[in-house]
């Protein structure tokens, strides 16, 4: 693909649908097939080629002639603003009908599904109630004093409306460190990650570095930082004026590319604890840096509610992919007994720690979290060895990459009456039903929209033994 806006000529498209990632889908005059982000189905636009390959195009728009009635803002170019929200200007009624429809045609197209059945199993998308201000979790840019989101086409910080996704605190505390900034430049830190909940008040902060310094010296710095200018009193000072607690300040360093993309790397606390707690589904759950949280913790008790009503009637319930054991631990009830399987050591002893907070004692015991790897387990020898009873009911919840086929046989061979499988990608999920639909009959699939504004849909897909 050759990169650049390489055409000086300008260029009328029409858009007349979204792609996968929310970007309008038009046709050049060629007839050759053009993605224009920020322009959505029914707009004429004028744009220019920026990239372009043998099968399509990718343009860039310039100016809007004609506006669709689902347009909620004014246009702005690719430059102008942030990236990860591409239906931040489309109604919230045109996303749902996007996301549903998203969804329905990877199960058509990807997983060979038949029209009929989708039209007795596939629900209509579960939507939010108030699709602003939603986001637990924001990963924020540094730039020379400045907090925000990235373009999606450069380095630089672009505009967006806070209003569409963060929490209201999350913008007064990037306030208060734009202020210390401005009075107190410093090089040593490139982001800002914000966690917290507006049920027990607690907030999370944590600092990125990506120098290549030595760790001692980087840490050494950062808490000269924060002593010398009071930024961390002004966290304190902003989150009690809200009615909130900062429960910890902390540093990551992540120097490299790897460490950057999995926002991972080394630890620091600078002041306080390295997590906060959350009342999900009626339960105290810790959530921990760096642990695997869903960002919209209202929407998130939809799919856990889902989840729950798939496994309802098991003795024993097995979560594969765990993580912290929050969903288990939310779907559980009295008497049911739950085995999670995760493969980082750290998130199990958080998956056990959740266990002490969530449940009285006697519930307690009925829960067991290991450290394993679910494609290399084999839960025959777990089964008869090793005093787990067989699976009524199976949970997976696995990364947008979905499920290793391995995985799937091991299913296939589990048997259990039935499966609850939780999606974050349409398309894994419906390749990965293609195989799963042999030995298990599609009893209701659910879409449930966790992100609004951006074009991500989760799926709750309740599956019973044929």
């Amino acid at each position: 693909m050759r990169a650049g806006i390489h055409y000086l000529e300008h260029i009328e498209v029409t858009v007349t649908a979204l792609g996968s990632e929310g970007q309008g889908i038009g046709s050049l005059p060629s007839g050759k097939t053009c993605f224009v982000p920020g322009v959505f189905p029914g707009e004429k636009c004028i744009c220019v080629i920026e990239s372009e390959t043998a099968k399509y195009a990718l343009c860039h728009a310039l100016e809007l002639l004609e506006q669709s009635p689902d347009r909620t803002a004014p246009f702005r170019t690719a430059d102008e603003v942030s990236g990860g929200l591409p239906l931040a200007c489309l109604s919230y009624k045109a996303q749902l009908e996007f996301k549903q429809n998203r969804v329905r045609e990877c199960l058509l197209r990807i997983g060979g599904l038949d029209q009929a059945l989708l039209d007795e199993v596939l629900r209509p998308v579960t939507g939010a109630e108030n699709p602003g201000r939603y986001r637990n979790h924001m990963q924020y840019a540094i730039r020379q004093g400045k907090i925000g989101l990235l373009c999606s086409r450069s380095d630089e910080l672009g505009s967006y409306d806070g209003g569409l996704i963060e929490y209201e605190i999350f913008g007064k505390i990037t306030d208060a460190a734009e202020e210390v900034f401005g009075r107190a430049p410093t090089r040593i830190f490139g982001g800002l990650v914000l966690r917290g909940s507006e049920r027990t008040k607690e907030i999370l902060a944590a600092f990125v570095s990506s120098s290549s310094q030595p760790h001692e010296v980087v840490i050494r710095d950062a808490r000269n930082y924060f002593a010398s200018t009071g930024l961390c009193n002004a966290f304190k000072r902003v989150c009690e004026e809200n009615g909130f607690k900062l429960n910890g300040l902390l540093l990551r360093i992540s120097p490299d590319k790897t460490s950057k993309r999995t926002r991972t790397g080394t630890r620091a606390i600078i002041e306080g604890v390295d997590y906060y707690d959350e009342i999900f589904c009626g339960r105290r759950l810790r959530i921990k840096a760096g642990s695997f949280f869903q960002v919209n913790t209202v929407q998130a008790e939809k799919l856990a509610e889902k989840a729950s009503a798939s496994c309802s009637s098991a003795k024993v319930i097995y979560d594969l992919y765990c993580g912290c054991g929050t969903l288990g631990l939310a779907v559980k009830r009295q008497g049911q007994n739950l085995f999670g399987i995760e493969v980082v050591p750290e998130a199990v002893q958080s998956a056990k720690i959740n266990r002490a907070l969530a449940l009285p004692e006697d519930e307690a015991s009925e829960c067991e979290f290991v450290c394993r790897d679910v494609l290399k387990t084999d839960f025959s020898s777990l089964i008869k060895k090793g005093g787990i009873l067989p699976p009524d009911s199976i949970i997976v919840d696995p990364p947008r990459k979905g499920l290793d086929i391995g995985v799937i046989k091991k299913i296939l061979e589990l048997k259990a009456p039935s499966v609850c499988y939780i999606s974050c990608d349409p398309a894994t999920l419906a390749r990965d039903l293609k195989m799963l639909s042999r030995e298990y009959k599609i009893n209701e699939i659910t879409p449930v929209d966790l992100f609004p504004n951006a074009s991500h849909i989760e799926t709750v897909v309740s599956l019973s033994y044929k």
